[in-house]
């Protein structure tokens, strides 16, 4: 491989350099221990010739705006990068130094890529690495020079390089495209260097910027996206497995036991390591609804890993994503070709600490699918396949099961009239909405939202309008930063409050409506924290309306769906006329069956308030219990739970919907036979005429179910 000697000069970049107030941008040369490193001969190393522009140093900010995160990155590049390109460059770059820098779940940074699609810009917190690395790295070389190293790492991000391109070199350090994490020891803020930084680019990456296509180097809209997803939980390991030059076989062993000792283990066990390692055994399944969704509607998948291994990975909350561990993958079912859906940005975990799993626990997160360049996903109607693949080492994964979506276009006139805003004049989904939506609504201006709110106040009763209401709550907790001021607005907890009592349109809509609580727990009132809730609270059955205690439903899979659906009158649980009687029939059935269990899954429509609708489905639930134990079947074996509105069969918004929504359906357990029930009539009572469905300007009135 040609070492940095003899790269030739490939590509010229001009780098326009922004600093917020109070915040010193680093220094380009550093030097330590007799070693002398710059950005420049970093890059020109590659043969990338780096030109480099001080432009605004005092960006306005406030300390108590806190953190940047995404969204804010993206306001104030807005607001504050030059666009235009010097004549003598092949393509240009922003970089923003911050005081401090936060992922989507508050996670703290020491630098971000900010835009996965075109890999324009980035942004590093020079203060982080003071505060991490200050109590037992005291020199102030050693820090200049991880902050010079958190800088060009975040630029090999913009020039399409990636953590598996890193190598241990023949000092057995690693080479800049390592993350900070794998040369440390890390124990929350309090880190520690395992090794003095490497300021070299790996051979692949030299060979990399010598050979490859101009689009796949050069950042710009239009040249190719970040290819991120080569990324693993065991990176770091990875990373010193892999050696630019290994002269002999026999410098396997030894390079092994290194590792292990890196990794803190004796010697006498790192002695006796195999040559031939074991992959990691993970397990992986995915869960979304059954029903269609409506075209424009915020879809999201839940995710469910268990490490079913021996060692402890790095997965509680790398399932989405943004962290390059998990892909989501969708294709047209009547097309061969899967296409990966690319975030719209790209986070690297500052420490695994947290995220570690034990041997034989399991995470799960619920992933939003509603991401793209465009923000969006799915944008127009038809079948899907979805699935997941999780990135376990450089050369193994494990993929889901596929599972299947159908978009459908609005069928009703007011659904057709919820969805219009977000279409542009092709009738096909807003780019512009897109993104919009893809930042949680907070990029922009203020009138930018003023159409989304005319939705979701005019049509709230339908599916996308009480959908959008996620994109306003996210909104109204975390407020956009100004970029001309550096100010952000305080919460509006009022506005939150209402917006949260009617956001669980699916499980998917709840779940990402609770992890926006979780995400800045520290800044809630004591009323909005009490509703944070789990992902599979979400997902599945209540048995409470007011305990967090679950029972797995839809996801277990020794459950079978079983029998017709029950279904009810608005805000009745009560079994009437004929259904009283078919339950009884049923019983009957059940009574010479004898399943192990049954669970009894209490639904309701979209009309109402979630907590409500929580209370009123559990009640159908417990009835249809009482009417089987009633005819015979022991009670022991029923459990009578509570999805409330998040499991529609139907998004639409009219009375045909709603009554196909409030239901219970049963489920049992009975591996060794199960009656086949497909051809069972849905028992549905007669009902009185149901009161217009409640929508924003009339939820003063009692709900009704």
């Amino acid at each position: 491989m040609c070492p940095p000697s003899c790269a030739v000069r490939r590509f010229g970049l001009a780098l326009e350099v922004d600093a917020l107030g109070q915040v010193s941008p680093i220094s380009f040369e550093v030097g330590e221990r007799n070693e002398q490193h710059s950005l420049q001969s970093i890059l020109r190393g590659g043969g990338v010739d780096v030109t480099v522009r001080i432009d605004e140093l005092g960006l306005p900010y406030d300390p108590s705006s806190g953190a940047l995160d995404r969204a804010d990155l993206y306001q104030l590049i807005t607001a504050w990068r030059n666009r235009a390109r010097p004549d003598d460059v092949d393509a240009k770059l922003y970089a923003l130094f911050t005081s401090s820098l936060i992922s989507d779940n508050g996670e703290p940074l020491f630098g971000i890529m900010f835009d996965a699609a075109g890999r324009e810009g980035f942004a590093v917190a020079p203060r982080t690495t003071e505060r991490f690395f200050g109590k037992h790295e005291p020199e102030p070389d050693t820090i200049a020079t991880l902050q010079l190293r958190t800088f060009v790492h975040e630029l090999l991000h913009a020039l399409n390089r990636n953590h598996s391109d890193a190598v241990s070199m023949g000092d057995h350090r690693l080479t800049l495209e390592a993350p900070t994490r794998c040369i440390s020891d890390t124990a929350q803020s309090d880190w520690s260097l395992r090794e003095r930084p490497l300021m070299e680019l790996s051979p692949d990456t030299i060979r990399f910027f010598q050979t490859a296509a101009r689009q796949d180097v050069l950042p710009g809209v239009g040249n190719s996206p970040f290819k991120h997803h080569r990324v693993s939980p065991t990176e770091c390991e990875e990373a010193r497995m892999r050696f630019a030059a290994v002269d002999h076989p026999s410098l396997w062993s030894s390079i092994t036991a290194r590792v292990r000792n890196l990794l803190s283990m004796t010697a006498a066990s790192a002695a006796q390591v195999n040559e031939e390692s074991s992959d990691p055994q993970v397990q992986i399944r995915v869960q979304t609804q059954t029903a269609a969704y409506p075209l424009g509607y915020p879809i999201a998948v839940r995710v469910h890993v268990k490490n079913s291994g021996d060692e402890a990975l790095p997965l509680v909350g790398r399932l989405n994503p943004a962290y390059g561990i998990l892909l989501v993958e969708t294709r047209r079912e009547d097309q061969p070709q899967w296409q990966v859906l690319q975030p719209l940005t790209w986070f690297e975990p500052s420490s695994d600490e947290e995220a570690m799993l034990a041997p034989q626990a399991a995470t799960e997160e619920t992933v939003p699918i509603y991401f793209g360049e465009d923000g969006w996903t799915f944008v127009e109607p038809g079948d899907y396949a979805l699935r997941v693949r999780l990135k376990l080492t450089e050369d193994s994964e494990v993929e889901s099961p596929t599972v299947h979506v159908r978009v459908e276009a609005p069928r009703t006139d007011e659904d057709r009239a919820a969805l219009q805003p977000l279409l542009d004049e092709n009738g096909e989904l807003d780019r512009a909405i897109g993104r919009l939506l893809g930042f949680g609504g907070r990029i922009g201006k203020p009138e930018d939202l003023q159409e989304l709110e005319r939705v979701s106040e005019r049509y709230g009763h339908t599916a996308i309008g009480a959908a959008l209401q996620l994109t306003l709550l996210s909104q109204r907790l975390r407020r956009p930063i100004d970029p001309q001021t550096g100010l952000r607005p305080a919460p509006d907890f009022a506005d939150a409050r209402a917006l949260l009592d009617d956001t669980c349109t699916d499980s998917g809509v709840a779940a990402l409506t609770s992890d926006l609580l979780e995400q800045r727990p520290e800044g809630l009132p004591d009323s909005m924290r009490r509703r944070i809730e789990t992902e599979a609270i979400a997902w599945d059955g209540r048995r409470s309306s007011t305990a967090a205690s679950t029972v797995p439903t839809y996801s277990d899979t020794r459950l079978s769906a079983w029998g017709p659906s029950i279904h009810f009158c608005w805000n009745d649980a009560e079994l009437r006329g004929r259904v009283r009687t078919g339950v009884a029939k049923l019983a009957r059935q059940l009574r010479s069956m004898q399943p192990a269990r049954i669970v009894l899954v209490g639904h309701g429509d979209a009309s109402g308030f979630c907590r409500f609708n929580d209370a009123l489905a559990l009640r159908r639930a417990q009835a249809v219990r009482q009417a089987l134990i009633s005819a015979g079947v022991q009670g022991a074996r029923i459990t009578p739970v509570s999805l409330g509105e998040r499991r529609p069969t139907d998004f639409s918004a009219n009375e045909t919907a709603y009554q196909a929504n409030r239901r219970v359906e049963i489920l049992i357990e009975d591996p060794e036979r199960v009656i086949d029930s497909s051809n069972l009539e849905q028992l549905v009572p007669m009902c009185e005429a149901q009161p217009e469905p409640l929508t924003s300007a009339n939820r003063a009135v009692e709900p009704r179910r």
